[in-house]
């Protein structure tokens, strides 16, 4: 197992064990039984920690690291299920791991939370790319493109000079 892996599980355990006694459960904790919260609203989980754990999934991704970065925003996910970012992280991550299929699925979670997500739509064209649906990525980046203009996330630039060229690559 790597380091960072077994340590951020502590943490994540650490983190929900300090703070959910099933014994005497809090409103919080029968919210989350009930579907009606997150674990990690559940958990005590401040978006703050949360977002500072997804800084160093996104370091480790960077490094290459793909394996514990999937941990760490696999993590994240379970805590915080409809956060956008966290799937679509982990959509890109198994777009790099080659892994097209398990992409997808965060990727539509991503775009079921934010379809204004421009990277995400992006990834999940390229993912049904990688499958061989070509009218699905088609579909898919020149949605993207149409996106860029009114995209709200900094740096969607990249992304749209991706869907472009993933667009030239489908080409007849």
């Amino acid at each position: 197992m790597f380091p960072v892996r077994a340590a951020l599980r502590q943490i994540f355990f650490d983190k929900i064990a300090g703070t959910i006694n099933v014994m005497t459960p809090n409103r919080l904790f029968e919210d989350w039984m009930e579907g009606r919260a997150s674990l990690g609203a559940a958990g005590g989980w401040t978006a703050e920690e949360m977002r500072l754990v997804a800084d160093i999934g996104y370091a480790l991704a960077e490094q290459g690291r793909h394996d514990e970065a999937v941990t760490i925003f696999e993590g994240l996910a379970v805590l915080a299920p409809a956060t956008a970012y966290f799937q679509s992280a982990l959509g890109a991550l198994w777009l790099r791991k080659g892994e097209p299929e398990r992409a997808l699925e965060h990727l539509e979670a991503a775009l079921a939370a934010d379809p204004s997500d421009l990277t995400a739509r992006v990834n999940r064209g390229e993912a049904a790319m990688r499958l061989g649906d070509r009218e699905a990525a088609r579909r898919h980046l020149l949605a993207a493109l149409e996106l860029g203009p009114r995209a709200p996330q900094e740096g969607s630039a990249p992304a749209l000079v991706r869907a472009r060229a993933l667009l030239a690559q489908l080409m007849p």
